[in-house]
């Protein structure tokens, strides 16, 4: 079976010069690269984080609401319409 190899693409990134600078010493000694230590954190954030964040959205008000207004009289207005409409019965126009 054949691997296919995920592109790499930039990312930049605002941080503290002094967490940088940690961190570049830490990769150094720990013999990788910045890029492969932020890159390691980020799958294993998104992995332990993804079930967490799927069961609090399917327990909120919000998941519960979904489509509990499907066929009702904004169903076929555009979020800008709608908009509109509530700026003109809230201040009258």
């Amino acid at each position: 079976m054949k691997t296919t190899k995920e592109p790499k693409v930039k990312l930049t990134l605002s941080v503290k010069k002094s967490a940088i600078d940690n961190a570049k010493k830490y990769a150094q000694l720990d013999g990788s690269s910045l890029s492969s230590i932020v890159e390691d954190y980020l799958v294993e954030y998104s992995k332990s984080n993804k079930a967490e964040n799927q069961s609090d959205f399917k327990n909120s008000l919000a998941y519960q609401l979904m489509g509990c207004a499907k066929g009702g009289p904004l169903d076929n207005m555009t979020d800008d319409e709608i908009k509109d409409m509530r700026m003109k019965d809230r201040y009258s126009l």
